[in-house]
């Protein structure tokens, strides 16, 4: 699950200068951000790792 960044509803609250200093965001959306974080992080540490094809992954399930 992807969330798309123009579907971000960020609260922006400023300092006394009226300087952006900090970002809201609904929890909803924060725990999407999240995980996507986290799926991009396990996919690039799995990046290098050895695949198979669709094929003969399916030779391999079928004998379980």
């Amino acid at each position: 699950m992807t969330i798309q960044t123009n579907k971000l509803h960020p609260q922006y609250l400023k300092n006394s200068t009226g300087t952006p200093s900090f970002v809201v965001l609904p929890v909803l959306e924060y725990e999407e951000l999240i995980e996507d974080y986290n799926d991009l992080t396990v996919m690039n540490e799995r990046e290098n790792e050895d695949r198979i094809s669709l094929s003969d992954f399916k030779k391999i399930i079928a004998n379980y």
